[in-house]
């Protein structure tokens, strides 16, 4: 049981969310929320982009990825990651927040701040940790 706890998990990938000048985030994308649409996204990293804010509750950054539908739910907590279908981004929320389905796909562990100091059009990279 110690091997497999400091091994890590298959589900929970580390990753990390950089935004430039400004500082990091540690996240997890969590593949049983949605396998598919963290596969196709641990497999596209780096992701880079310029950051668009929706209120002060969510900041995205489009992907250019095409993935579909896959466990969606509307009800997203302060520091869940989630993929918009409608656009192609992924989402980080600032505030717990009742929104269109999306696709959860993962967690900002830490330094969510960082996140939420961030203006629209700051470089945002989400790459393996």
């Amino acid at each position: 049981m110690d091997k497999l706890q400091t091994a890590g998990s298959v589900s929970r990938i580390p990753t990390i969310i950089e935004i430039s000048n400004k500082g990091t985030a540690p996240c997890e994308m969590i593949r049983h929320l949605s396998p598919l649409c963290v596969r196709i996204i641990l497999n596209s990293l780096p992701i880079e982009d310029r950051i668009h804010k929706i209120s002060e509750s969510i900041i995205y950054i489009e992907t250019k990825l095409v993935i579909g539908a896959e466990k969606q739910k509307n009800l997203f907590k302060r520091g869940d990651i989630a993929y918009m279908t409608s656009n192609s981004s992924i989402c980080v929320f600032l505030k717990d927040s009742v929104v269109t389905p999306m696709n959860h796909i993962g967690i900002v562990k830490s330094n969510l701040e960082i996140i939420e100091n961030t203006q629209s059009g700051d470089a945002m990279i989400i790459k393996r940790s």
